[in-house]
């Protein structure tokens, strides 16, 4: 972990490196111990923290690739016998292709070896140039130790420790420089020509030396410091010279899901070619100097599915005129225009090592961000996860690491989920350590790496915590599991039943050819059904034979249908009617106990049946004075029933399960699209002339003008009452605000003893999800364009929606 602390970045004030004469120092100076050859030197304030933090910290495992980091981790490492009061100073130096070697130096002082008189233990006295010498081993450990001027030198080298005690004074300038400006109390870490490895491990060397402050907190590793680069070396960052670093935005269109990305930021492009062609020696044939002029950023996105190149513009017209004639209109995808991209390798034949993708194919604009993709999967994944707020800018995690880097540099780049220890692998990359790999990421999922270019330097900046330590909605984050294109348009809101042999949720829609879809989890095709006509109103879940077999069942035009699992015609259904139907089929459950009855409208006919399909003699209300104009309704209150047919002369049956008047309303109405609802005891109606009706039980009638628009929902559940008034949301009398917009009707669903209310924007498509208290829950909203319908599943609640005219779309929270 050592390596580790190298890897952090407090230190801006170590630009001062190009500055400042060296001061000569005395023998006894600990910078004046370090190895000429090292490839990367540790200034140490406390050893004994350190080995503790770096054994402790979350972040160890993804550091094995840091030059430093064995010598804190190996079994009987030499460091576990040291105990210095004071500063130590650790060289790392490549004896070949597979061994380093460490020398620290730290103050003489009493007790700095501690040895258990348990272990084996041989040690044989040598002398070099006059110094005693000890060789020391310790069962499988072996070190040398001296001492000189007060300084105890300990080294897994022999030649190394002979190095050590024959220089006077430090060789290397800069590591002198880092070692005495930087003045964190932690860790300040140097390494000698740091490496970055691109996504198709194409390794390319940084700068000369990069030197970080390096602090270790419970939760992670955060470092500042420099990049020194030299002009008359090739060095990537170099690049960036003559370059002013733009704002990074990348993460707007970077989904959560993805494991890597890269930004880097131009001010000049015509510049920023030229220097890229003189560092890798070859001049670029076709640089797209007119795209590249009118883009201040370009990133690189890697996710499951593949990768994407992505432009951010400066002005959205002048690209899109600079790529006309690179593109071909293919489809679109959620209101996204799809395009075919016929110069798939141009982007990294021109900005080689930066983008190594060399294959996309299509593309795409969102707003500012042009996007090009190795494929249909990687574009749809993108698009929906912009759409549906699931991309990096709006994650906790991000938002805290942000915290510690500048919103503007050179290079970026990205380690998300199993791309974490990428990235923390990636800051202290010395070309000799290969990259390591490392198990699993635990609560970390985001790490950032940030260069700026500053003259002949770059700040450095690097972040890489937990999450668990950010604060998230109770409710969890939104995930979409899968979406669903049909051949045709959808004719009605996507709806949920259960597969009773599986526990699972099936989805059920039908689309304008009438054929009833019925599909799996994962967005499969379970069944298909042709119908005659669409389905009226929702499909219904029932248990008919009342023996835990769901079935579905609703109505078309001419027909009440009844079918199992299997999308097969239960016996006895479907029943088909001379006369049209001319509502929703409504299905009572009085009691909760299956003994269903079946309500079926045509026109003023009321017909009520069992589960049979046998007309329930009963139920003696037979048909009403006019038009039913909404589809019955039961409401109970206490222990008492009560069916309400509405009609279109205004009047309002209540009746009992018999079908008698129950409660006598001498009062009409001007019936609206809004369903009669409960309140307390009274029934309300909202009627079209914005008019609030309670109906008490024994039928009086109080009005309530209500200042609303004409885009007014009332709805109630239990104890939880909904109204929304265009875009103002009051739950229980709580205001809530949306944005503006066209809403659906609220929906309230009361599931794993919470609830949560529904409702869609449908010009911008948006679902909201809000909780009881007015909370919008984390993550939405997500797309979608209809009515949502929302279960729980156990451990997760789903949400289904649906998307374009054809679109299906499954989430989870």
């Amino acid at each position: 972990m050592a390596s580790l602390k190298k890897f952090i970045l407090l230190c801006c004030g170590i630009l001062l490196l190009t500055a400042c004469e060296i001061e000569k120092t005395t023998q006894s100076d600990l910078t004046n111990y370090v190895a000429q050859d090292a490839i990367a030197v540790l200034k140490i304030s406390n050893l004994k923290n350190l080995k503790q933090e770096v054994q402790s910290n979350p972040l160890a495992e993804y550091f094995k690739a840091g030059v430093g980091y064995r010598a804190f981790t190996e079994k009987n490492s030499f460091l576990d016998y040291l105990n210095p009061e004071g500063a130590s100073i650790l060289s790392v130096t490549q004896r070949n292709d597979s061994v380093l070697d460490y020398a620290i130096a730290t103050r003489e002082s009493a007790g700095i070896l501690k040895i258990d008189s348990t272990l084996n233990k041989q040690v044989e006295t040598l002398t070099y140039d006059g110094i005693s010498v000890e060789r020391i081993t310790l069962d499988n450990t072996l070190f040398f130790t001296a001492a000189k001027d007060s300084v105890f030198i300990v080294s897994t080298s022999q030649q190394q420790l002979e190095q050590l005690l024959k220089q006077e004074k430090v060789t290397n300038n800069y590591y002198k420089k880092a070692l005495t400006v930087l003045k964190n109390d932690d860790v300040t870490s140097i390494v000698k020509e740091p490496w970055h490895q691109f996504s198709s491990n194409n390794e390319h060397k940084l700068a000369a030396y990069q030197s970080l402050d390096v602090a270790l907190t419970p939760n992670g590793v955060i470092a500042s410091g420099v990049a020194l680069v030299q002009d008359s070396v090739p060095q990537l960052l170099g690049v960036f010279k003559g370059q002013i670093p733009q704002q990074n935005d990348l993460e707007n269109v970077l989904p959560k899901s993805a494991t890597q990305a890269l930004s880097f930021t131009l001010s000049d492009a015509s510049l920023f070619v030229e220097r890229l062609e003189k560092y890798n020696g070859t001049k670029i044939s076709e640089a797209p100097l007119e795209l590249l002029s009118g883009t201040n950023e370009i990133g690189e996105l890697m996710l499951p599915q593949g990768n994407a190149v992505v432009l951010k513009s400066i002005d959205a017209t002048v690209t899109q005129e600079a790529l006309a004639p690179m593109l071909s209109e293919a489809n679109t995808y959620r209101e996204v225009s799809l395009f075919t991209f016929d110069k798939g390798a141009l982007f990294k034949n021109t900005l080689s090592p930066f983008i190594q993708t060399d294959s996309v194919s299509v593309a795409f604009q969102l707003e500012r961000f042009f996007v090009f993709a190795q494929n249909t999967e990687v574009a749809e994944n993108i698009i929906s996860s912009y759409k549906n707020n699931a991309c990096l800018n709006n994650d906790a995690s991000f938002q805290k690491s942000a915290t510690y880097i500048s919103n503007a540099s050179s290079l970026l780049i990205y380690g998300m989920n199993t791309g974490v220890p990428y990235v923390a692998q990636q800051l202290e990359r010395s070309k000799k350590q290969e990259q390591q790999p490392s198990s699993g990421t635990g609560d970390i999922s985001l790490g950032l790496l940030q260069y700026s270019f500053d003259r002949d330097f770059a700040h450095v900046h690097f972040a890489c915590l937990e999450s668990s330590g950010t604060t998230t909605n109770a409710a969890g984050t939104v995930t979409e599991v899968f979406n669903k294109t049909l051949p045709n348009t959808l004719l009605n809101t996507p709806q949920f039943f259960t597969n009773y042999r599986t526990g699972r949720k099936y989805v059920a829609v039908q689309d304008i050819s009438n054929t009833l879809y019925v599909l799996t989890e994962t967005g499969k095709t379970a069944w298909t059904k042709k119908l005659e006509d669409p389905i009226m109103g929702e499909i219904h879940e029932i248990d008919i034979l009342r023996n835990g077999k769901k079935q579905i069942t609703f109505a078309t035009k001419n027909k009440w249908y009844v079918l199992d699992r299997n999308g097969k015609d239960v016996s006895g259904f479907p029943v088909s009617f001379r006369d049209d139907i001319t509502q929703p089929l409504a299905v009572f459950d009085y009691d909760n106990n299956r003994k269903y009855r079946f309500v079926i409208v045509q026109d003023k006919e009321v017909l009520m049946y069992d589960s049979n399909a046998k007309i329930v003699k009963g139920f003696t209300f037979k048909k009403s004075k006019s038009s039913i104009v909404l589809a019955p309704s039961h409401i109970r209150m206490g222990n008492k029933d009560y069916v309400l047919i509405a009609e279109e002369n205004g009047s309002l049956n209540i009746l009992s399960r018999t079908g008698k008047i129950r409660v006598p309303v001498k009062e009409t109405f001007k019936f609206s699209e809004n369903t009669i609802e409960r309140e307390q005891s009274n029934f309300v109606v909202i009627t079209s002339d914005n008019k609030k009706k309670s109906i008490n039980t024994r039928g009086q009638v109080t009005t309530t003008s209500l200042d609303v628009s004409s885009n007014y929902h009332f709805i109630t559940k239990g104890n939880t009452k909904v109204t929304l008034d265009d875009n103002l949301l009051r739950i229980n009398g709580k205001l809530t605000e949306l944005p503006f917009g066209i809403y659906t009707a609220p929906k309230i669903y009361i599931v794993n003893r919470k609830t949560y209310i529904t409702v869609t924007e449908t010009q911008e498509k948006k679902v909201y999800v809000v909780q009881k208290d007015g909370s919008i829950v984390n993550g939405f909203p997500v797309f979608g364009s209809s009515n949502s319908i929302l279960i729980n599943t156990g451990a997760k609640n789903l949400i289904l929606t649906q998307g374009s005219d054809k679109e299906i779309i499954l989430y989870q929270f």
